[in-house]
């Protein structure tokens, strides 16, 4: 009866350690971006923390492209969190395959200071954000 018994466990324990083999406990590696666009959507959110606003800062420029023909994307720009005020919109256009620079300028309300900056895909229009910065007044002192 041992060697019976004895068999089995062998067993079991080969079974074991041969299906827990083949197994890979590390998670799987994350997709890599094709390239280093950020692929925007109705509800899609892009956050910078912290930034400081009372630079000179007139307006924001976004580099884009949408291959949607529709061209019913914007861009809502809102600070402190993502639901937070509105400081201003940007309609992305049609660019087809090419890159378009997009400029939200003007007097940015209550964006003095240090804030969040949340930029918030609405519409039904994908389109890649592959370049961002701030326009400063270079009159400013």
């Amino acid at each position: 009866m041992r060697p019976f018994i004895l068999a089995i466990t062998v067993a079991i324990l080969q079974f074991i350690v041969l299906s827990a083999s083949g197994q890979n406990n590390a998670a799987p590696p994350a997709p890599k971006p094709k390239n280093d666009e950020f692929v925007m959507k109705s509800g899609s959110i892009l956050g910078f923390r912290q930034i400081n606003m009372s630079m000179g800062e007139v307006g924001f420029e976004v580099m884009v492209t949408c291959a949607d023909k529709t061209g019913a994307g914007r861009l809502e720009f809102r600070i402190d969190h993502a639901r937070g005020k509105k400081i201003g919109t940007l309609d992305i256009p049609y660019t087809a395959d090419t890159v378009y620079s997009a400029k939200l300028v003007g007097h940015l309300p209550h964006a003095n200071g240090v804030h969040d900056l949340y930029l918030i895909a609405r519409g039904s229009s994908e389109f890649s954000i592959s370049a961002f910065g701030f326009i400063r007044n270079y009159w400013y002192k």
